[in-house]
């Protein structure tokens, strides 16, 4: 996961240094002229000049605000729930028999539970999918009507050890940020009122 994670980061760099080349060939400094001998000095571009094209989004508060993130969490409780309480009881029922029996019995206990656990994991799955089409196709109509070229994630979150994740920037400047505006799309397309 955080292999895929560095990776998935290292591309976002990569687009975003060549998105910043693209735009630097496009509008390089301004250059005055001067006298025969003397060195040129760039004119500076006020960047109020520019409009930004590139949009900013904090993924982790588009998440927070859909509901399937709560519903993701609680399928996720109740299949952790419920595997603990398997493997209790099979410790319940495997207590003084051989280890033959108890794989037997273990086997059968998995027999039993593995439609029940795969229509879990194909809920939440699901719900993830619908999350995150709900969630592009926010970012997409805020985009569009925008004019935006390019939205970009504006933090990265980078596992430190098994329990934390820190929320590591990706852009240190420039860009708008959009999160806002994407929210209340996804409002929009989910069919929930505004809460204020």
């Amino acid at each position: 996961m955080m292999r895929r994670n560095v990776g998935v980061g290292v591309l976002v760099a990569l687009i975003i240094f060549v998105f910043g080349m693209g735009t630097w060939a496009a509008n390089p400094p301004k250059v005055t002229p001067t006298p025969q001998g003397k060195t040129p000095t760039p004119t500076p571009v006020s960047s109020a000049a520019i409009p930004s094209t590139t949009g900013l989004i904090n993924l982790s508060k588009l998440f927070e605000a859909h509901p399937n993130t709560q519903k993701i969490a609680d399928v996720e409780k109740t299949l952790m729930d419920e595997m603990q309480k398997r493997q209790q009881d099979l410790n319940d029922k495997g207590k003084g028999k051989t280890r033959d029996e108890v794989q037997k019995l273990e086997g059968e206990m998995n027999t039993e539970w593995a439609p029940v656990r795969d229509e879990m994991l194909k809920n939440r799955q699901d719900l993830i999918n619908g999350r995150y089409n709900d969630v592009i196709a926010a970012i997409k109509k805020v985009a569009e009507s925008m004019r935006l070229s390019l939205v970009v994630r504006s933090e990265l979150r980078i596992p430190v050890n098994q329990k934390e994740v820190m929320e590591m920037p990706l852009v240190l400047y420039g860009g708008t940020d959009i999160t806002d505006k994407v929210i209340e799309q996804l409002k929009i397309i989910l069919g929930t009122p505004e809460t204020k």
